[in-house]
């Protein structure tokens, strides 16, 4: 949803900004980068899987955070506002920032032609340099698929893909599984084929 960028500024000067802005902004290595508003599927697919989730983690002490929290990443400085975060036990903030999590533990991205780039780019290496994050995902807007990113107990990263509406994400970090009919219901047209 990448839309222009702004003059480098400092993280706290960005954050400043951010906390009068009527808009969402992502900021990374000093450059700011307005984001433009998302389309129905966008929406429709994070709220789907929001609600699977806090089904599915409902009484294990895991928060479901949408798409207005921010969270600072890795080892550069980046804040941005994943479509979906999770964290489990409690939840760690940037200092003098109540906005900003620092600790989640799965986070989903929801691709748009716009963002896609950034998402599988920047925001990706950013993501596999947070301790806290154990895996995320990247889901299409267009067809039923799944992309899963999941850390190994030896810290290397790998990828597996979950396609078709009769299938299900598994999502190990978080021990719970979302049918895919249920992921991607009222986002399709009825008649697009289930293997994607």
């Amino acid at each position: 949803m990448a839309a222009r960028r702004m003059p480098w500024i400092s993280a706290d000067e960005f954050l400043d900004q951010e906390a009068l802005s009527e808009t969402k902004h992502m900021y990374y290595g000093g450059v700011v980068t307005a984001m433009a508003g998302g389309t129905f599927e966008h929406g429709r697919l994070a709220m789907n899987l929001g609600g699977q989730l806090y089904g599915a983690l409902r009484g294990r002490g895991c928060a479901v955070l949408g798409g207005d929290v921010m969270f600072q990443t890795g080892s550069l400085p980046m804040l941005t506002y994943p479509d979906l975060m999770v964290v489990c036990g409690p939840v760690e903030r940037m200092q003098g920032r109540r906005t900003v999590i620092t600790n989640p533990m799965f986070l989903v991205e929801v691709l748009s032609p716009s963002t896609e780039g950034k998402d599988r780019g920047e925001k990706s290496h950013e993501y596999r340099l947070s301790p806290t994050i154990r895996q995320y995902a990247l889901v299409s807007q267009d067809r039923p698929l799944v992309e899963i990113h999941t850390r190994g107990a030896d810290g290397n990263w790998w990828i597996s893909e979950v396609m078709g509406l009769e299938a299900e994400c598994a999502f190990s970090s978080l021990e719970c599984s979302v049918p895919m009919a249920a992921l991607y219901e009222g986002v399709l047209e009825t008649g697009l084929a289930a293997g994607g």
